[in-house]
């Protein structure tokens, strides 16, 4: 039996029931500042409009035409939510987006479950990642009106928590159905199989061996359905704006610069997905941390402090791999290794595919296994620590204290960002119209018109703004 602190069952004692309440107290705390968050005017008041025309079928069937992207269940999830709606947006919306901020931390929590005391006090750091990570900050703000990227991020902990546990027939079908939801959702939900093959190879069976070949059956369907019958294509450099160097280019500058050969544009992009989850450096591509070093004096920024709790992350999951490599070399993996391996599996796919362009939100998933692994790796730092010398010890506590220091200002920045975005979306409802003149778009249609006043009067009158945040520290943010 495995003596780490992470296995296939955990004790119900103290450590673990607190566990789960701390976990309460978190998802209520980013609920609190989710309902703070009016619906947005760009990506969802135009989306809404567009899901509501026609019926849930026509919908779905024209959006397995469309160009570049196959997203049908997307755009039924946003329907299916607009029909339960009513005349009631903001509830409806921002309520299912703080149930799914909720219920991912419940899947970390029962894919990580920790056992024991040292395991548990590793948790708070390991949801200080969950929620402070770059990937996750963009991602819980970024609605289309649904909150896309955190559905694939329930999608992927859910496919672990199949994988991980004891095998039953009914994974298998869960499996598939999971599959076929998250590739049809959006891209980046091709992720799961990876979680599923990954867990597989490192000993995990809560997803048999014929459920492996069907996901694997599953992944060639979803090509041949959208490059040879569909021909969705993919992506180009036409599409959207991207990281490169110390700056953001546009479309027209991605296609003077990379137009007759793409290839170094798209291996950048790989190489910076896979380093901004180790050293939270490029953000979207940039350097944003080394070009404020360079170009203005700054150190001692929030962008700086993220890298320094990603790069000490990285250090703490590394350790473990070394502590952990003979165990590795003779394939006897635990429940914690197997969270580590498809962290590494779930990073290097997430990369692949962001190869069109950068987005710290694409990098989500590899963002939310890195906080998994990190509490693994944590949880087996504290357990050698208490019987290490005096020295090693010594070394590991000044190690845990700047972690766990670095990851609580990334957390606190967080909840700073919905604050900060709630003031940028009443700002924008307060002058919804001057904003549509600026885009040159028109709203005509009676259902849109009811539609836009409806959003602003939730945004400006039903539910206004809570007293600001104040202190030195809200000024710190605010400069970074």
């Amino acid at each position: 039996m495995s003596t780490l602190p992470f296995s296939e069952r955990a004790p119900q004692d103290l450590s673990s029931r607190a566990v789960y309440v701390y976990g309460a107290m978190v998802a209520a705390g980013l609920g609190y500042f989710l309902l703070d968050l009016p619906v947005q005017v760009t990506d969802s008041y135009g989306n809404m409009v567009q899901a509501q025309q026609g019926t849930l079928w026509d919908l779905i069937y024209r959006e397995f035409y469309q160009r570049a992207y196959l997203r049908p269940l997307l755009w039924a999830h946003i329907r299916v939510l607009l029909d339960l709606a009513g005349n009631s947006y903001f509830w409806t919306f921002r309520g299912w987006h703080v149930a799914q901020v909720a219920l991912l931390i419940a899947l970390f929590l029962a894919v990580v479950r920790p056992r024991g005391a040292t395991a548990a006090a590793a948790v708070p750091v390991g949801l200080a990642a969950l929620v402070g990570m770059h990937t996750f900050a963009g991602t819980i703000r970024e609605a289309f009106p649904v909150n896309t990227f955190m559905t694939i991020l329930l999608c992927c902990y859910g496919a672990a928590a199949i994988s991980l546990g004891p095998p039953r027939w009914w994974r298998d079908a869960a499996a598939f159905l999971l599959f076929v939801f998250a590739a049809l959702t959006v891209e980046s939900g091709l992720l799961v199989w990876v979680v599923f093959v990954a867990a597989w190879m490192v000993g995990a069976r809560g997803v048999s061996r014929w459920g492996i070949v069907a996901q694997c059956l599953l992944l060639a369907g979803y090509f041949y359905l959208r490059f040879v019958v569909l021909e969705v294509g993919a992506p180009g450099l036409e599409e959207r704006s991207s990281g490169y160097g110390f700056s953001s280019r546009n479309p027209a500058d991605l296609i003077a610069s990379f137009g007759g050969n793409p290839l170094p544009f798209y291996a950048y992009n790989v190489v910076s997905s896979v380093l901004t989850i180790f050293f939270g450096e490029p953000r979207a591509g940039v350097w944003i941390t080394v070009r404020d070093a360079m170009t203005r004096q700054e150190y001692v920024t929030a962008t700086s402090v993220l890298a320094l709790a990603c790069t000490l992350g990285t250090l703490v999951i590394v350790g473990y791999v070394w502590r952990r490599r003979r165990e590795w070399l003779a394939r006897r993996f635990d429940r914690g290794d197997q969270i580590v391996f498809v962290f590494f599996g779930v990073t290097a796919a997430n990369a692949v595919i962001s190869y069109p362009y950068t987005k710290d939100v694409i990098m989500s998933p590899a963002g939310i296994f890195f906080a998994a692994a990190l509490t693994v790796a944590l949880g087996d730092l504290l357990r050698k620590a208490q019987t290490a010398p005096l020295v090693p010890a010594m070394a590991s506590g000044a190690l845990v204290m700047a972690l766990s220091t670095a990851w609580a200002v990334a957390a606190v920045a967080a909840h700073y960002g919905l604050r900060y975005a709630a003031v940028q979306t009443r700002a924008e409802w307060a002058y919804v119209d001057a904003w549509f003149e600026r885009e040159h778009q028109v709203v005509s249609e009676p259902s849109a018109l009811a539609m836009k006043r409806r959003l602003q009067d939730e945004a400006v009158r039903l539910h206004p703004m809570r007293p600001p945040l104040q202190g030195d520290w809200i000024e710190w943010l605010e400069g970074n």
